[in-house]
């Protein structure tokens, strides 16, 4: 019963988690491997050491990717990397070019929900994006910013 418990625990922990960075995603998807692999060999124990071992080399993993994504967007936009890192807000261009440069939709929203970044789009805005390729789900949250 104590093993299954952990176990449950564990499941439960990993849900409720918000992950913000692809960082915090590997560490959680790595610990839930490794919690699963370390119960499967060696139960409660096993797991445990699983967990951790998991975790740490899952966060290692989207660390990474993060690094990854920032050196993109680097060569293709320093001005955007400079706004975010000094939490400014990012402009439609910033956006589209987050978008072309292969950042995912929730990096992008979380930002604009992390600066707290109001929204005012025209249509002709709305349009320059569509058609740059950003995704309806990121146009869709900038929109409900401005309501």
């Amino acid at each position: 019963m104590k093993k299954l418990s952990f176990f449950s625990l564990f499941i439960i922990l990993s849900t409720l988690v918000s992950c913000n960075s692809k960082a915090g995603t590997g560490a959680i998807v790595g610990g839930a491997v490794g919690a699963g692999a370390g119960y499967a060999i060696g139960g409660g124990t096993g797991a445990l050491i699983g967990t951790g071992v998991g975790a740490a080399s899952g966060a290692a993993i989207g660390a990474s990717l993060d690094d990854q994504d920032r050196k993109i967007m680097n060569k293709t936009s320093p001005r955007t990397v400079e706004r975010m890192d000094k939490g400014e807000p990012l402009t439609v261009g910033d956006i589209i070019k987050l978008s072309q440069g292969g950042i995912n939709d929730d990096t992008i929203i979380q930002y604009v929900s992390d600066t707290r970044t109001t929204y005012n789009l025209t249509q002709a805005q709305i349009n320059r994006m569509q058609e740059a390729g950003v995704s309806q789900r990121v146009i869709n949250y900038m929109v409900d910013t401005g309501k």
